[in-house]
């Protein structure tokens, strides 16, 4: 006869490509749309990044950071080349204090006067002319009709 071999019981354990999660991170895709990719949720991403945290959390920092020099080597070759908008976006991003466009708006608000204008376009009509108010007759033609 022959013996079998008993089956596992429980979930199969989920292994995560560490190379895979390196080159989205580097393609600057946020945590939830890595787990969408690679096909885990967030859960178990995240229960991986705690047990094994040196080794996801290390691909995720490497990815971001090969994406990161991919990035910046490109801009500088094109300001090698010379093109104005990289060495105008690399001008504002680098120092912001000289470089950045700004827009200021000073606006004062004067609450009385806002008031006062609001006060004025309300319009007072008497109780039985309004079209919405409905039709009660006043104490006063009551008491009289004892």
């Amino acid at each position: 006869m022959e013996q079998k071999t008993p089956k596992r019981r429980g979930r199969k354990p989920i292994n995560i490509d560490y190379e895979q999660v390196e080159h989205l991170a580097s393609l600057n895709l946020g945590i939830m749309d890595i787990c969408r990719s690679i096909g885990v949720g967030w859960d178990t991403f995240d229960k991986h990044r705690k047990k094994k945290g040196s080794e996801l959390t290390e691909a995720l920092e490497r990815g971001k950071a090969k994406g990161l020099h991919r990035a910046t080597t490109a801009l500088a070759a094109k300001i090698e080349d010379g093109e104005f908008q990289a060495i105008q976006f690399y001008l504002k991003s680098a120092d912001r204090e000289k470089w950045a466009e700004r827009q200021e708006v000073n606006h004062t608000l004067n609450l009385a006067h806002i008031l006062q204008d609001a006060q004025a376009r309300i319009i007072e009509l008497p109780r039985a002319e309004a079209p919405h108010a409905p039709k009660v007759k006043r104490l006063e033609n009551i008491k009289g009709k004892g």
